[in-house]
């Protein structure tokens, strides 16, 4: 068997031609087009590894060419195995945990596919009339193709295509390859179309995989490797593997060969987890200092494109609203709750863009993906996993090219997360020469995003929206001790993010009672601003609105359509009515469960503290009662089916 070994990252290199000689031009020429003089070392030590049929672990720095680690080694073998293109036999499976990053590694792959003339003849669509809203993986006529073995991928994730379609799209292109998020891909791997045979499965890949390795998509994960055959060569990648070696058994990967590239720090250690062309900083200030921050490091930098980090779906929604005005720049929002073609057609027309932009999103867009050219981070809201950091700041400093990370964080506790990263291997420097922020810009921006909120009801409502999941996540960010809600100043975040009132949450009932008494507490509003009079841009509402008002000023029932949204006690009564039996009857077996279980606690916990003439009277005690009602269930019933009593 092969034993686990770790190859550093300085060993001398193969050279790209011995490994594979027969497609070595045409590969290389990509490589050079995606940014690469040459391969880079980890693909030199994981190519060979698996041309090898060895299962492998490869954690590597961001951009240092993880993908065509594992493209290669798959168009490889494929094109010269003996029948590649067996009818619905699916030879190689790539999974990935976001939409964005599966349709990055197929379009990759398809790039590659170019310079093989059956494989580009294969994929090639229809006709230049064909419909633009038809998937272009409905691909032309197979017989035209070039004869020979030939490379044939299709994408799977939901929300790009129904099922259905992906399912007949399998039947018509015939895939020897599937890239996808795991739920598209258990999908169709569950339907009966695909083959899955051990003597032609050959590989499969799992790109970020400490996601993959995450609960959110363990059960998923699961199926599909139940489903793929276990005589396979397994590869898993990532920036931080290494966090889900634990893992490693379930996934089927008992002796992998582990590759861990990492940077030299300044010291000569191999400690650092970001490319050495990547410059991590932080800034400490007030929560009021940021958005201003941020604009004077955009102009400063002069950054054409930019990545900003929020916490939240509803923070990206709200700060889309306020950052065009205040930063001077376009901005693409892109988040977990848009659907899929829009999530494509923002990235895409941020990559598109000629003029300053920002691409303002969540940890979305924290993995994987590759954005030519981006010159700035900025972390406005911190991850929640200390592993995402190193995630996020690698979107910038790709492939040797030079780029800055920059983390904002608010004065007080928070500072300590630079010795916390420090601690992980992730050293952060000072931002040299920081802009300085007044309290007058700050209180100018405040105002700025006030009358942008004071504009629409419907901006107001997003900024609570945004504010209560804002505080939310901070709750559940690590580490704790580091990022605590006790220390927040509530009143500096209330007007960092340019509230008109406090909203109704539990958190302020907590750890900032002024604001449930009197809800512009510390906001630092106009005296004479009356929150009534903003309206709704939508007529509908605003009328509805009008409505409830004047329904509550008369002290009459609300409107139908207010009381199925109104909360309290009359809220939750509905829900417990409108619920449904089956669901209700579930709930209610969950509560006797856990009645029981505390019940057996509790005896278990008195039995332990009796004497021993304590616990022989308890356990006759038991006796009895186990008595009586295994008789009153009628078990031990007289002839005529009555209860006659205990003997003598």
């Amino acid at each position: 068997m092969a034993q686990k070994q770790e190859q550093p990252i300085e060993k001398k290199p193969k050279s790209f031609e011995a490994l594979t000689p027969a497609l070595a031009e045409w590969i290389l020429d990509y490589t050079r087009s995606m940014g690469f003089a040459r391969t880079t070392p980890v693909q030199a030590m994981a190519i060979p590894l698996l041309m090898g049929n060895k299962d492998l672990v490869v954690e590597a720095v961001t951009g240092s060419g993880k993908t065509l680690s594992f493209l290669i080694p798959i168009v490889t073998r494929l094109l010269s195995a003996e029948d590649p293109n067996k009818k619905s036999h699916v030879r190689s499976i790539v999974v990935a945990p976001t939409k964005e990053l599966a349709t990055q590694i197929y379009d990759v792959l398809k790039g590659l596919l170019e310079f093989h003339p059956a494989s580009a003849t294969v994929l090639k669509p229809q006709s230049a009339s064909q419909d633009e809203d038809e998937d272009e993986d409905m691909v032309g006529d197979r017989s035209a193709a070039p004869t020979g073995p030939a490379v044939v991928p299709q994408l799977l994730i939901g929300g790009r295509a129904k099922l259905n379609e992906d399912l007949a799209t399998f039947a018509s292109l015939n895939p020897n390859v599937l890239i996808g998020t795991p739920k598209r891909m258990l999908e169709v791997l569950s339907s009966p179309r695909p083959t899955l045979k051990r003597h032609w499965f050959d590989m499969l890949v799992m790109d970020e995989a400490d996601r993959l390795l995450d609960p959110n998509f363990a059960p998923d994960l699961q199926r599909i490797l139940e489903l793929v055959p276990k005589e396979r060569r397994t590869g898993l990648f990532s920036a931080s593997v290494s966090e889900a070696v634990d893992e490693l058994v379930r996934v089927g990967m008992r002796y992998p060969f582990k590759i861990s590239a990492k940077v030299r720090s300044k010291n000569g250690a191999l400690d650092k987890r970001t490319p050495e062309s990547l410059r991590l900083c932080y800034l400490v200030m007030k929560p009021t200092q940021k958005i201003v921050m941020l604009r004077k490091i955009l102009q400063e930098r002069k950054a054409e494109k930019s990545i900003v980090y929020v916490s939240t779906r509803a923070g990206v929604d709200y700060w889309n609203q306020v950052f065009p005005g205040l930063l001077g720049a376009t901005v693409y929002p892109v988040q977990g709750d848009y659907k899929a073609p829009i999530r494509a057609k923002n990235l895409q027309r941020f990559r598109d863009c000629t003029t300053p932009a920002v691409l303002l999103t969540t940890d979305v867009l924290a993995r994987g993906i590759d954005i030519p050219d981006i010159d700035l981070v900025v972390q406005l809201d911190p991850p929640s996993q200390p592993k995402d950091f190193i995630h996020r700041c690698g979107r910038s400093g790709r492939a040797g090219k030079r780029g800055m990370a920059v983390t904002f964080l608010s004065e007080g506790s928070e500072e300590d997360y630079v010795k916390y990263l420090s601690v992980q291997g992730n050293a952060l420097e000072p931002y040299p020469a920081p802009p300085s922020v007044t309290d007058g810009e700050a209180a100018e921006a405040r105002e700025a995003m006030r009358r942008l909120l004071t504009g629409k009801r419907e901006f107001h409502d997003r900024s609570q929206k945004a504010f209560v999941s804002w505080v939310q996540a901070y709750t559940k960010t690590l580490p704790a001790d580091i990022f605590d809600i006790k220390r927040l100043d509530w009143a500096e975040l209330g007007r960092a993010w340019g509230l008109l009132r406090w909203p109704k949450m539990p958190e302020l009932k907590r750890h900032f009672q002024p604001a449930v008494a009197d809800r512009t507490y510390g906001l630092e509003l106009d005296p004479a601003f009356d929150l009534e009079k903003v309206c709704y841009a939508d007529n509908v509402r605003e009328q509805r609105r009008q409505e409830v008002n004047s329904a509550r000023s008369r002290g009459e029932p609300l409107p139908g359509f207010a009381a199925k949204s109104a909360g309290g006690k009359p809220a939750d009564e509905r829900r417990r009515r409108e619920k449904a039996w089956s669901s209700q009857k579930e709930a209610k077996a969950v509560r006797e469960g856990r009645r029981e279980r505390k019940e057996v606690r509790r005896k278990a916990d008195r039995f332990g503290k009796m004497d021993e003439e304590g616990k022989a009277k308890e356990r006759e005690l038991e006796g009895l009662v186990a008595e009586v009602r295994r008789r009153n269930a009628g078990e031990e019933e007289g002839p005529e089916g009555e209860f006659e009593g205990f003997g003598d």
